[in-house]
C-alpha cells in the first residue's frame, strides 16, 4: 500500500511539473531548429534548452535555463557533432575549447598596448562557430544582390564591447584590394548570440572577432549559406 502511495506521489509531482512547463520548437534555419520549455507564463524560459541539427538528428547547442537566465555547463558542437566548446554560466568560465574551431577566424583586440594585443583572449561565441555563421545567412542573401560577382567573400565582424554586447557588420570583399562598406546588420533573434569579451589580466578589452564565407551563388537562399568555404583574409 505505501509503494503504490509512492507510485501515485511521484506521477502528480510529474504531473504538475509538466503542466507547469511548456514545450516550444523554432525553425532557425533550414537546418536548425530550437527547442525548449517555458514557465506556465508562457514566456520565462525554464528547463532543458538545444538547438538540433536537422540534417542528421544531431545537436548543437545543449544546455538549460532556471528563471529565464542559462545556467549550469553549455555544450556547443560542430555540425559534424564534435564537441567545440563547455561553458559555465554559473562559474562564468570556459571549461573546454577546442582551437581547431577558431582556426579560420580573425580577431582584432582593440588596444594601443602591444602587450594586451598578443596576450589578451580571444572573444568567443557562445555558440558553435560555423552555426553563427548560418544564423547571418539570411542576411547575406537580403543584402547580396549582385548577380555578376559570385564567388565573392562575405566579411562578417562581430564588435564586442567591455561587457560582452555585439554589434554585427556585413561587407563583400572583392579580390585583395577592395572592399565595399561595411553595413551594420542583425541575427536571428530566436537564437541569441552570447559573447566571453576578450580579457587580459582580468580586465575586459573591446575586440573584433571577424569570419569569411565565399558566397558561391548570388541567386541563393538560406539552404546555401549552410555550406561555406571559409578563408583567412
Amino acid at each position: 500500500m505505501k509503494h503504490q502511495v509512492l507510485v501515485a506521489a511521484m506521477l502528480a509531482v510529474c504531473v504538475s511539473a509538466s503542466a507547469q512547463t511548456q514545450e516550444k520548437k523554432v525553425a532557425l534555419t533550414k537546418h536548425a531548429e530550437l527547442n525548449y520549455t517555458v514557465a506556465n507564463d508562457g514566456k520565462t524560459k525554464e528547463g532543458l534548452y538545444s538547438v538540433k541539427n536537422t540534417d542528421n538528428n544531431g545537436v548543437l547547442v545543449r544546455g538549460s535555463y532556471k528563471d529565464g537566465n542559462r545556467a549550469g555547463t553549455w555544450y556547443f558542437f560542430d555540425s559534424k557533432e564534435q564537441l567545440t566548446m563547455r561553458y559555465n554560466y554559473d562559474q562564468k568560465k570556459v571549461l573546454y575549447l577546442d582551437a581547431k574551431a577558431l582556426d579560420n577566424v580573425k580577431v582584432n583586440v582593440l588596444s594601443d598596448d602591444a602587450t594586451i594585443v598578443k596576450d589578451a583572449s580571444v572573444p568567443l561565441p557562445l555558440c558553435p562557430v560555423d552555426f553563427y555563421v548560418t544564423l547571418i545567412g539570411k542576411e547575406i542573401a537580403t543584402n547580396y544582390n549582385d548577380p555578376t560577382n559570385e564567388g565573392v567573400t562575405a566579411e562578417i565582424t562581430a564588435h564586442i564591447d567591455e561587457k560582452g554586447k555585439a554589434v554585427y557588420t556585413l561587407a563583400y570583399v572583392y579580390g585583395k584590394n577592395k572592399k565595399s562598406t561595411p553595413k551594420v546588420i542583425g541575427l536571428n533573434a530566436a537564437f541569441p548570440v552570447e559573447w566571453v569579451p576578450s580579457t587580459y589580466k582580468d580586465k575586459t578589452i573591446p575586440s573584433e572577432f571577424t569570419v569569411y564565407a565565399k558566397i558561391e551563388s548570388a541567386n541563393s537562399s538560406d539552404d546555401n549559406y549552410r555550406r561555406f568555404n571559409w578563408a583567412n583574409e
